[in-house]
């Protein structure tokens, strides 16, 4: 009689990554694909639905588990993908542009749970083009631009390194698309971030009051077109 043999495979810990695209059962609901991430990662069959229902709250999906993933919308799939990572309690998270796709609520608690986990001393490392959202969450950012690490500190040191002690002086118009306007701003040196906006900025270290005066002189008959003037704090994204 031939012997049987049969080999044991046990789960390891491994760092749980967070890629772009989901990779669901799609005809499954939410709850059954995390119970499957979940045991692909190791935790205990008894732990799997209270592991499973803690990460459903933590991404605000527990009442969407019923829903088979290929019926959920992007946003939805991001959202429970961000879930898989979290089931396993994993000691290092990699999560790549996490917010993606997804409306500036769901954005905010994402946020929220990933101060949340590196509170309860896990490792996290985002992966984002948003640098507003790099400047908020980390305690250090690196910067690469075509593949090569461009700068590596805290990001407070990183805007201090790149504007020094200067300020950005932001103008926000009444007309957006007058072109006198735009052309006035333009020569006295302000910016704005796309053509449909009437936000305008100018970084500078000069005080505000000289800033202004020189802003209205530039201005001339066209300076009734200013609705607001503001002093703000550059970021990374500036």
């Amino acid at each position: 009689m031939q012997e049987k043999r049969f080999l044991r495979v046990r789960p390891i810990s491994i760092p749980s990554v967070s890629p772009p695209v989901p990779g669901f059962i799609p005809a499954s609901d939410g709850r059954e694909n995390l119970a499957f991430f979940a045991r692909c990662t190791g935790v205990n069959r008894r732990q799997v639905p209270a592991r499973v229902s803690q990460a459903l709250e933590e991404i605000e999906l527990t009442d969407k588990a019923h829903v088979r993933v290929d019926q959920m919308s992007g946003g939805m799939q991001r959202r429970l993908h961000l879930a898989a990572t979290l089931v396993s309690h994993p000691s290092l998270l990699v999560l790549d542009e996490p917010t993606a796709g997804v409306d500036l609520g769901v954005r905010m608690s994402i946020h929220d749970l990933i101060r949340r986990r590196a509170e309860q001393g896990a490792a996290v490392v985002v992966v984002t083009h948003e640098l507003d959202e790099a400047e908020v969450l980390s305690h250090r950012v690196a910067l690469l631009h075509q593949g090569r690490l461009k700068a590596l500190a805290e990001p407070q040191t990183l805007v201090h390194e790149t504007f020094g002690n200067s300020q950005l002086f932001v103008v926000r118009t009444v007309l957006i698309f007058s072109p006198a306007l735009c052309e006035r701003l333009q020569e006295i040196g302000f910016r704005r971030d796309s053509d449909e906006s009437n936000e305008w900025w100018l970084q500078s270290d000069l005080p505000l009051d000289t800033l202004i005066a020189h802003l209205y002189r530039g201005l001339g008959g066209a300076r009734d077109a200013i609705a607001e003037v503001s002093v703000r704090r550059p970021g990374l994204k500036t």
